[in-house]
């Protein structure tokens, strides 16, 4: 998954512009994702970019994290599979 199929995936998910999504993938990208260490900075700035509160920001950090977690897995069980799949 490309970062423009990642920022569409989280519009989809979140219904949140794709603008918005950008700022998400931003936050995401510059702090180490996977480590459950950089949560809560990662929702800290989410909470300071977007404005939001700090439940809006858990969800956000959760469906992310989801969709992430949901390619990987893909790409485990089908290492050659196809790149135009629906998720």
């Amino acid at each position: 998954m490309n970062k423009t199929e990642f920022i569409k995936q989280l519009s989809n998910n979140l219904s949140y512009s794709e603008d918005k999504c950008a700022i998400i993938n931003d936050i995401l990208e510059s702090n180490f994702f996977i480590s459950k260490k950089s949560k809560n900075k990662i929702i800290d700035d989410f909470v300071e970019k977007l404005k939001i509160d700090n439940k809006e920001a858990s969800y956000i950090y959760e469906v992310s994290t989801k969709i992430v977690n949901d390619e990987i897995k893909y790409k485990l069980k089908h290492p050659f599979g196809s790149q135009d799949r629906n998720i």
